[in-house]
Parts: structure tokens; C-alpha cells; sequence
């Protein structure tokens, strides 16, 4: 169990000395379940996702959600240390800063620190750094989320608000050859050449869409890449097969369906398959009275659970401390400073 009388910044470090890799978090989920448990509520465990509501008896609710696991440590470490104003540990921005500020708020509440405006929900989540479904997906099919009407996903997004996010569609395609002995070539076919005149195609389609687009003022980009380039071949055959990935991260103006469209019309449907497949997202001004004035808003160049949430009907903006430039890297750090002045963001908000 966590001591929840600490500061937020030894939170924060406890937090970090449980490791809890994607695919292992059941001991992070273990200590946060015996932790949420002293409060009043409705607790509900879904395998090592947590969901606490708290009925305050007001007439909208909030959630504070984060997913609890982090990529591997890596030549990261677990053992949280605090060095130049900074706490540096494997999570420490992605997102264990964001547990921490859900788990200070709870407390803070209890103690009559904060009197919110609204009924809190706070959810835990497990699997946000494998692929998709992960553990939002969990929580939506079974309904521990209905009761949402606003929700604020505490990734790490330097305090700002991220009230979008580009969709995000992977293919793979494959393209078939003849093989032949790298020294008479002629008897077969390079299914490399084919490869190559697709990744043209994908160049310029990036470089047609790559403008800098704007939502409401709030600029982005559109990208497609070519991640991954096989052959599966031994060093004297000429390929018969070869195999790319291309990843396409498109518009909140764009459907799911348009953005295959348009990928398709440039790389063709045959040999074409789709590796994973996720909606883009925009919060529109109908929600802004959940937010503050004079804070930064962004549409994100990347994709976040928020996309999976609004798609759900709920509402939802990624804010919360640290930055994105610091997660998944082996000096993982969050400013101790800038933790707490967003500490003192989140409570007026609450």
C-alpha cells in the first residue's frame, strides 16, 4: 500500500520502485487496489485495471485516468532518485507523474483539502504501451465507463491540453517476385524493384499532404512513412517475396475509412493488409466548460486513448504533467517544479 499522507513527489517515487512493464502489472495494480481501497466508493478490478467512483452528490462526473504500465526499463532504472529539481526513474513522466496526481487528489479530497465541483471517477488501466485493444478497450466493452461525462487522460502533455489527436492507420504490404540466382537474373523477378516503386508512391503522397494544417487555429501535420522493409532472403537469390509497413498518421478531419482510401489510391489493395488501426479525435468548443482559460491547447502530432474514448462518447483531453520529450528514454526525468505547478492546475480544475 502506498502512504498517501506523503508529498506527491515521494508518491510519485514509490510509484516508480514498482516496476510494472506492460504485461506485468499486476503488482503495481496490487498495491493500488489495497491503496484505493481505504476510500469510499465503487471499486471494480477488471484483471489489472482499477476503476474508483465517488458519488459527491453532484450532478456531472469527471475522470482522472492513466494506464499503469511503462515500456521496459531498458538501461532505464526503477530505483527513483531526485537530481536537479528533477525525479528520474522508468515512468517517472510516462505516466507514473499522472498516477501520483490522481492518488494525491483522492487523499486531498478525504482530508477536505479540495471541495470539487464535480463527482470523480479515477481509473487505473493496464497495456497502454502493447498494441490495441488494451485496457480502455476492457473498461468500455463491460461499461465501468458510462458514467463519464468529461474525462482528463493525465499522459504527459507539459501541463497543456491536447484536445486532439492524429488517427493512426499500419499496413502491410506484400509484394510477390520470381526468385532467381543473384548471378542470372534474368530468370527471375525482383520483388524488390516493386517494393522500391512503392515506396515512391508513399513519398509523395507524404509530400502532398505533409502541409501544416489547422483545427480551430491549432496546428498539425499529416504523415505517411514506410517503418519496415523485408525480404526474408539469403545474400545470392533474388527476393521472391518482400514485405513493408507503412504507417499513415492522419487528420481528426479524416474517418478511418478515408484515410484507407486515400493510402489505398496511392499503394493499391492487393497484398494489403492492416497491422492496426486506430481513430483520430477532436474535442470541439461544446466541452470547454470543463476547462481554464489561459492554458495551451495543441491538436497532438501522435495518438493517445483519448481517440478511443470520444469515439466511445466520452469526452476526453490528454492533460498532465511532464514531457513527452523525456518518455521511453533511458533518462526518464519529470521537473519537480513544473510536477507541482501542475498539481496546482489540476485542483482548479477540480
Amino acid at each position: 500500500m502506498i502512504d498517501l499522507k506523503q508529498d506527491l513527489v515521494s508518491i510519485l517515487c514509490d510509484l516508480i520502485r514498482v516496476e510494472s512493464v506492460t504485461d506485468n502489472e499486476k503488482k503495481l495494480c496490487d498495491t493500488l487496489y489495497e491503496t484505493l481501497g481505504q476510500f469510499k466508493g465503487r471499486l471494480v478490478r477488471d484483471n489489472n485495471s482499477l476503476v474508483l467512483h465517488t458519488d459527491l452528490g453532484k450532478e456531472k462526473r469527471v475522470a482522472l485516468i492513466g494506464h499503469i504500465d511503462t515500456v521496459p526499463i531498458g538501461n532505464s532504472t526503477t530505483e527513483a532518485y531526485i537530481k536537479d529539481d528533477s525525479v528520474w526513474g522508468r515512468g517517472a513522466c510516462d505516466m507514473k507523474s499522472g498516477l501520483a496526481s490522481m492518488l494525491k487528489v483522492l487523499y486531498d479530497i478525504e482530508t477536505g483539502e479540495i471541495t470539487p465541483q464535480h463527482n470523480l471517477s479515477y481509473i487505473f488501466y493496464e497495456n497502454e504501451e502493447g498494441p490495441i485493444p488494451n485496457g480502455i478497450n476492457a473498461l468500455l466493452e463491460k461499461q465501468h465507463l458510462k458514467e463519464i461525462d468529461f474525462a482528463f487522460v493525465l499522459e504527459p502533455s507539459e501541463g497543456n491540453y491536447s484536445v486532439g489527436c492524429l488517427g493512426s492507420l499500419a499496413v502491410r504490404k506484400e509484394i510477390t517476385g520470381v526468385s532467381a540466382h543473384s548471378a542470372n537474373p534474368k530468370t527471375g523477378v525482383n520483388a524488390l524493384d516493386e517494393a522500391f516503386r512503392v515506396y515512391d508512391k508513399v513519398k509523395l503522397m507524404d509530400s502532398r499532404i505533409g502541409s501544416v494544417q489547422s483545427i480551430e487555429g491549432l496546428d498539425f501535420y499529416e504523415t505517411v512513412n514506410v517503418t519496415t522493409l523485408n525480404t526474408f532472403n539469403a545474400f545470392n537469390v533474388l527476393p521472391p517475396r518482400a514485405e513493408l509497413i507503412i504507417n499513415y498518421r492522419f487528420s481528426p478531419h479524416r474517418s478511418n475509412r478515408e484515410a484507407r482510401e486515400l493510402l489505398y489510391s496511392y499503394i493499391g489493395e492487393e497484398g494489403v493488409s492492416i497491422v492496426d488501426e486506430v481513430g483520430s479525435s477532436y474535442v470541439g468548443n461544446e466541452n470547454k466548460s470543463f476547462l481554464l482559460q489561459g492554458i495551451d491547447s495543441e491538436i497532438m502530432q501522435a495518438w493517445t486513448d483519448i481517440a478511443q474514448l470520444n469515439a466511445a462518447g466520452i469526452p476526453a483531453i490528454n492533460f498532465g504533467p511532464g514531457s513527452i520529450k523525456h518518455a521511453h528514454k533511458p533518462d526518464e526525468r519529470i521537473s519537480i517544479s513544473d510536477f507541482k505547478d501542475f498539481y496546482t492546475n489540476l485542483i482548479k480544475h477540480l
